[in-house]
């Protein structure tokens, strides 16, 4: 073939064009392709063709001036002719193709569009725990990571819609039917929070700190020493996610926000899959 081993093969648009034997004169669409560099530096593979929803990745063309078009698929590239444009994917997953013409000849990239799927927490690094002595209660500070990790979501802004607690056992009636967040109607949805940060190890992090904390029924519901009356109650809570600038809200699937009390004074809360736990007769601490 005409573009030799160190060369890469022209793009997908102009395979054919060149035929076995020929020379590079005769084969002056050979070194037509677009390279990719995403504006994130993290994950560190920048070449990457798989992306988050809103990011943003800029383009060149190796023949130089090219007019841009974006042939399947969705988003938007700026400007539209140009030796080098930047694409920024669109709110939705998908498959997106993008043809640069130029110089008699064309070149194509396909990108992969990804939504966040699930998202998890994490302790704050630094924080303690909370703890009320000699109640069974406990509390920690959590950050927010979006998945999957190798992809950027930094173009993302998460919030959270309350809900009313649902629980049995020595928490009911205390916490029975309570709000979770208290937001105001007639939303109910606390305010939107950028992503600020991306780890390969726990995705792309908010900026945000949220706080996880059981409180604790009276002592007349649980007793005053083990063993405590047990019982346990959770918040539905649904996080919610747009693409800053646009107005569509997208709902991840509802994860539940659990407080557990057990005969032997433990306290447990749990949230986003990360668990923290006191006993009843630990120190008084805080966050």
């Amino acid at each position: 073939m005409c573009w030799g081993k160190k060369t890469p093969p022209p793009s997908q648009s102009d395979a054919g064009t060149c035929p076995p034997g020929s020379t590079a004169q005769q084969c002056p669409c050979a070194g037509a392709r677009i390279t990719s560099e995403t504006v994130a530096t993290s994950p560190a593979d920048r070449a990457r063709t798989k992306v988050g929803v809103g990011e943003e990745i800029d383009l060149t063309y190796s023949l130089g001036s090219a007019t841009w078009t974006i042939t399947a698929g969705a988003g938007s590239v700026s400007p539209s002719s140009g030796a080098t444009t930047t694409f920024t994917a669109d709110e939705t997953g998908g498959s997106v193709t993008i043809t640069a013409t130029g110089s008699g000849c064309t070149a194509t990239i396909t990108f992969s569009v990804i939504e966040p799927t699930t998202w998890s927490m994490k302790r704050k690094t630094g924080t303690n725990l909370k703890h009320v002595k000699p109640r069974p209660s406990c509390g920690w500070k959590g950050i927010k990571y979006l998945h999957p990790n190798d992809v950027n979501f930094y173009n993302l802004e998460t919030r959270e819609l309350d809900s009313k607690a649902v629980a049995i056992g020595c928490y009911n009636p205390s916490h029975h039917d309570k709000y979770h967040g208290h937001y105001p109607p007639p939303d109910r949805a606390g305010p939107w929070i950028p992503i600020v940060s991306h780890t390969d190890a726990d995705g792309s992090g908010y900026g945000g700190t949220d706080t996880v904390y059981s409180g604790y029924p009276p002592t007349a519901a649980t007793g005053s020493a083990p063993p405590f009356t047990t019982g346990n109650y959770y918040w539905p809570i649904v996080q919610q996610w747009h693409v800053v600038g646009k107005t569509t809200v997208h709902s991840f699937p509802t994860v539940r926000q659990e407080h557990e009390i057990f005969s032997d004074g433990k306290c447990e809360s749990r949230k986003g899959g990360h668990t923290e736990h006191t006993m009843y007769n630990q120190s008084d601490s805080d966050y």
